[in-house]
This record gives C-alpha cells, structure tokens and sequence, in this order.
C-alpha cells in the first residue's frame, strides 16, 4: 500500500502547488487521477513515487518511508512512465528496455542473467517493439518511442506500475492495447496501477477508482462510476459534459458539450 499524509508541495517556495493531502492507494487496484490542467495531477504522481520530495508531509511504500529508501530500493517496487521521456544518448532499443532490469542488481558490475534476458524479451512482445529492438531510440516516432519506455516499465517487474498519460503519442490500436496489456497486469498479477488521465472514456473504461484533482488538492474521490457524474464533471472542468451508458461495457461514455455546435 502506499500512503501519503498532510502532503504540501512548492516549485518556487512561495505558492502551494499541493497542500495537505492525504491519501492511500489499495493494493491490486488502478487508480486514475483526472482533473483540469495545473491541478497538480504529475506533480501528485511524482511525489507518490519519490522524484519529488514534498515540502511538508510524508510518503510511505509498504508502510517504509520512502523518503528513507534508496533509489534502487524504489525501482525495484515502482515502475515510472513519465509524461516526458528524454534520453541522454541514443541506445539501441533493447538496450534501453534492458535499463528497466538495473533495479534488480546488486552490483556495480552486474552478471546478465537468463530471468534478466526473458523479462526484456517478454517486455518487447508485450509492446510490439521486438522488430525495433536493434533500431536506435533517436530514429523512431513518438509512439514508438513511448512504447519502448513502456516495454522498460514492463521489463522492472514491479508490484506498482506509475503511468502520467500512457497514451500520449499513441495511434488508437496501440492505447488500447497497452491499456487492455495493462488491465490483464491488474487482474491476473495483482498489479497496482496508478494513471494520470487527460481521456475520460479511458478513465472510465479502465480504473476502478478515480481521484479528480483541482488547484492542488483533492475536489472528490472515490468508485469510477459514482465520480462521473455530470454535476461531478461540470464542477471539476467548468465546462458541460453528458454522460451516457455504454450497453456492451456498461461503463459511462462522457460527451464533451460545445458552446458553439
């Protein structure tokens, strides 16, 4: 379970980013954080992962502190899809999934073992990127490049997966896939997922439990369903949604409303 209490968080030290939160993530669930733009969504993501260090407040990982934890201790729990991915030097494909499997030494020098390689391979499946793997990082698109962070995610084998929007720069076919990739994760291993989301439909489709977020802190939370509600909507994105009823899922579709159409 990770937890975090009375959260505050500054970029600059004069104004509050985040202030006061308090909240707790159940193990095997997928969380989905959703909310207006600046509300403090990546930044609450960071914070629970440890890349950001909260200014008042405390985080913990399996009830350790995860301010006490090193970095490695962290990866080997918590797998990171960043909104921004940057790479320092243009590896080769599966040398970047293979940097995923570093959490899992404990060496300078480490030996690559079979588990290491099968875990790469699996993740390179998992992501369709195994006929890319001997291309260079720096040559693909950008949903071929999120793929292959993706396959990294998956190569770390952790209990958490963090995601800020997983489908950025994915085509259609490919969000779904990773995100159906990922529901079966949940559901057969137990995986606890947390996902910010700009999408609401995926939101819906996918998380069992939202967190909608406004100027910094918590507006409401709680199941998927009773969170998207039109009210709930309105008030979070000030603006008009409708909602209807998916009859082959039964999950909520939201209907963004035009002022003008």
């Amino acid at each position: 379970m990770i937890t975090c209490k009375d959260i505050s968080y500054s970029y600059d030290g004069l104004h509050q980013d985040l202030e006061g939160i308090s909240y707790s993530i159940k193990d095997g669930e997928w969380l989905g954080i959703i909310g207006p733009n600046g509300s403090g969504k990546s930044t609450f993501l960071n914070i629970l992962c440890g890349l950001f260090k909260p200014s008042k407040g405390f985080v913990t990982l399996d009830e350790e502190l995860i301010s006490k934890m090193s970095n490695k201790e962290i990866a080997r729990k918590i797998a990171v899809l960043s909104q921004q991915n940057s790479f320092t030097y243009s590896y080769e494909v599966k040398e970047t999934v293979k940097l995923g499997r570093i959490a899992h030494t404990s060496s300078l020098f480490p030996s690559w073992e079979e588990q290491d390689e099968s875990a790469v391979n699996n993740a390179l499946l998992m992501t369709s990127t195994d006929k890319m793997k001997e291309s260079f990082i720096n040559e693909l698109s950008g949903g071929e490049r999120q793929r292959v962070f993706l396959a990294q995610c998956f190569a770390q084998d952790t209990p958490y997966i963090f995601l800020d929007e997983p489908s950025n720069h994915l085509d259609l076919m490919h969000t779904i896939k990773i995100l159906d990739l990922l529901k079966e994760l949940q559901i057969k291993e137990k995986k606890t997922i947390v996902t910010v989301f700009h999408d609401l439909n995926l939101a819906s489709l996918y998380c069992d439990r939202l967190l909608a977020m406004k100027d910094g802190r918590p507006f409401v939370e709680g199941n998927t369903d009773l969170i998207l509600s039109e009210q709930n909507l309105e008030d979070l994105y000030e603006t008009s949604f409708q909602i209807m009823l998916n009859p082959k899922t039964n999950k909520k579709v939201i209907i963004y409303k035009s002022s003008i159409l």
